[in-house]
């Protein structure tokens, strides 16, 4: 027990980087205003319902929030998860960004990646390095310095594109200010609408979708999904009251099960290679890669269940986790994968919440004894 404990306090010293680093802050609350005369010298980490950054930052930092706009300047990276986001500011270098609606219209100095439903860059933006979009549709009327890559079923760029634009999408327009100064690579049934005054200085190409046949995809589907039935009954039929517990903890607390969830996501690696390049440490970096896994695993196994029992809590007072529940909610989840983009970005979600549930029970598991 002695090295489970040692293990668990690495992992918990990552998680709460203001305990042990003056040079980061984190703050929580409903609403939250970061005004113009701030200034935090080093990482912010910010959740709220409402967030609204207006100073200055001058490393990374991190948003997860409904309705986020940043208009002051990030020193470094900026990561942002939300439902709305407006980025009117300046970031000093790449910014990764998942939510429903996301507007552009101040500078990226390195790459913008974003997973959103509608994205919308405008002509006052400025992308330095690379724009990866992957959602619904996207319109780029700012300037882009390297290249477009992604996937959306609309995509229209009316903006200055430096780079290349290889994008898969049902529509491709191309608007009277667009300038693309590489190639155009699309993957679409249809052909590009180009505008009279659209330049494209290099090479057009048109590829057509690759279709699956129906043989392949039975099997693909079938398969897959039954692996995962199969070992969310297993789960069930061991460990019925955890499961129990795990779905009271979502229903109650699921901003704050959904920010261990990330925060167990992304910085157990750390908390691993940190361990491993340790002399000492070596051992326990191996072990906690192996839960690490061993946890996403699971939270990917009971996600089905977990939503159909969060759903089954919001139509009645108490419900048991049952068979059917089990079956109708792992066949949601799972045909989540077959929905585009916004199907994908709902289950990392759910499976970020179902890991922070696990990860809370299993601590609190193991400080009891």
């Amino acid at each position: 027990m002695n090295r489970i404990h040692l293990i668990i306090l690495s992992l918990l010293l990552l998680l709460v980087p203001p305990i042990s680093e003056a040079a980061s802050v984190l703050r929580m609350g409903e609403e939250a205003t970061f005004s113009v005369d701030q200034m935090v010298e080093g990482d912010l980490y910010w959740a709220a319902n409402s967030v609204v950054i207006s100073g200055e930052v001058t490393e990374d930092l991190l948003l997860i929030g409904s309705d986020i706009t940043v208009n002051g300047k990030v020193g470094t990276d900026l990561l942002i998860i939300g439902g709305r986001v407006d980025v009117h500011g300046i970031v000093g270098d790449d910014a990764r960004i998942a939510a429903g609606e996301v507007v552009i219209a101040g500078e990226v100095q390195g790459d913008l990646v974003v997973f959103a439903s509608n994205l919308k860059v405008l002509s006052t933006a400025k992308i330095n390095g690379d724009l990866m979009f992957f959602g619904d549709k996207a319109d780029i009327s700012g300037e882009v310095g390297k290249s477009v890559l992604g996937t959306s079923n609309t995509i229209r760029i009316n903006g200055v594109i430096s780079g290349d634009v290889q994008v898969k999408s049902s529509i491709v327009t191309l608007g009277e200010r667009a300038d693309v100064r590489g190639n155009l690579s699309y993957t679409s049934v249809n052909e590009v609408i180009r505008a009279a005054g659209a330049v494209v200085a290099g090479n057009v190409l048109q590829n057509q979708p690759v279709m699956i046949t129906g043989s392949v995809a039975a099997k693909d589907v079938v398969v897959p999904f039954l692996v995962i039935l199969f070992a969310a009954l297993i789960w069930y039929l061991l460990f019925s009251r955890f499961l129990f517990k795990i779905s009271t903890q979502i229903n109650d607390h699921l901003f704050r099960t959904t920010l261990i969830g990330f925060g167990v996501l992304f910085l157990t690696p750390i908390a691993s290679v940190i361990l491993l390049i340790s002399t000492l440490g070596s051992i326990l970096g191996i072990i906690l890669i192996f839960i690490y896994l061993a946890l996403i695993f699971s939270a990917i196994v009971i996600s089905g269940t977990m939503v159909g029992a969060y759903v089954l809590q919001k139509t009645k007072k108490r419900g048991q986790i049952g068979l059917p529940l089990i079956l109708f909610g792992t066949a949601g989840y799972y045909i989540l994968m077959y929905i585009p983009i916004i199907g994908l970005m709902l289950m990392i979600i759910i499976t970020l919440v179902s890991l922070g549930g696990l990860a809370t029970h299993l601590y609190r598991l193991i400080r009891s004894e």
